[in-house]
């Protein structure tokens, strides 16, 4: 195995810098609670503690680490929205979709869109990071990812509707 190059020895050492810290020690130490060790939840405090300034003091200097290593950095926006639900099972009837170029749904209103199950419902349309109102006069276009509410044993329609898949 060859010699790591300078990159990926500065990579290395900035992992190694900034890389977990803390969660052993807080393992080990309520591994000491448990035992019942004399004086453990002074012992606990001391690693909360030690593990909480070592993660200020480390977190505060990892981009100085990172621009004194050369190891590139990027900034991350934080998305504004997130839509997520949680649910105790997978749902049944829920079809994730995206619209092909050229499917019979690219170009057309959901109103026209009379090839869909007549129990289907599309119940979200996301273009371009933006929630689009699903209503009748809505104009899909490719790219488009729907969210089709519809019986389980319809998703080989719907695929063809949305993504232009052939029945076999």
């Amino acid at each position: 195995m060859p010699a790591p190059g300078p990159a990926e020895s500065n990579e290395r050492a900035f992992v190694l810098f900034a890389g977990l810290k803390g969660a052993v020690p807080i393992l080990l130490g309520s591994f000491l609670l448990a035992a019942h060790v004399p004086d453990a939840g002074r012992l606990y405090g001391i690693i909360a503690v030690v593990v909480v300034f070592s993660v200020v003091v480390q977190g505060s200097l990892t981009p100085a680490a990172a621009r004194l290593l050369h190891v590139p950095m990027q900034v991350m926006e934080p998305e504004p929205w997130a839509l997520g639900v949680r649910l105790r099972d997978e749902p049944s009837g829920v079809h994730r979709l995206t619209i092909k170029p050229c499917s019979p749904a690219d170009g057309r209103t959901i109103a026209d869109l009379t090839d869909l199950p007549g129990d289907a419902w599309i119940s979200f349309i996301v273009r371009d990071g933006q929630l689009v109102p699903s209503k009748g006069d809505t104009r899909l276009r490719a790219g488009d990812d729907v969210l089709v509410l519809a019986p389980s044993e319809q998703h080989r329609n719907l695929a063809t509707v949305f993504e232009g898949r052939h029945r076999r």
